[in-house]
């Protein structure tokens, strides 16, 4: 018998990962997980972005493709998704793991808390 969840379709898909900024800040530093900056342009011109970060905004019709040749094709690379405060970035997570990608985290807080936790920050072209 069919679960009353599996009917409204919830309960299916695993929840995201979510995972703190200085954890993210290892995992990058170490090369263990590819971070991925979901904000504009503009955003990472004017503010910077997480170091070592790779930028993909979330609204680029490309995004997927980008992130795919990020990865090499590999979607079972580590990638973890960041934004402003966390909001672009679940959905940007949320894209991935529909798309395929299995290791998938969200960055709780995304580049606002990052730069609270007086963790360093690249400026220029990526």
């Amino acid at each position: 018998m069919m679960s009353i969840l599996r009917l409204l379709g919830l309960g299916d898909k695993p929840s995201i990962k979510q995972i703190s900024v200085s954890h993210a800040h290892e995992l990058t530093r170490t090369g263990a997980i590819i971070l991925i900056d979901v904000r504009e342009p503009s955003e990472w011109n004017d503010t910077g972005r997480p170091q070592g970060a790779h930028g993909i905004a979330l609204q680029d019709p490309n995004h997927a493709k980008k992130l795919l040749k990020l990865v090499n094709g590999d979607r079972s690379k580590p990638i973890a998704f960041s934004c402003k405060t966390g909001g672009r970035s679940s959905i940007a997570a949320e894209a991935a793991q529909k798309a395929g990608h299995s290791d998938v985290s969200n960055v709780e807080g995304g580049f606002l808390a990052w730069v609270a936790a007086e963790l360093p920050v690249d400026y220029g072209p990526f």
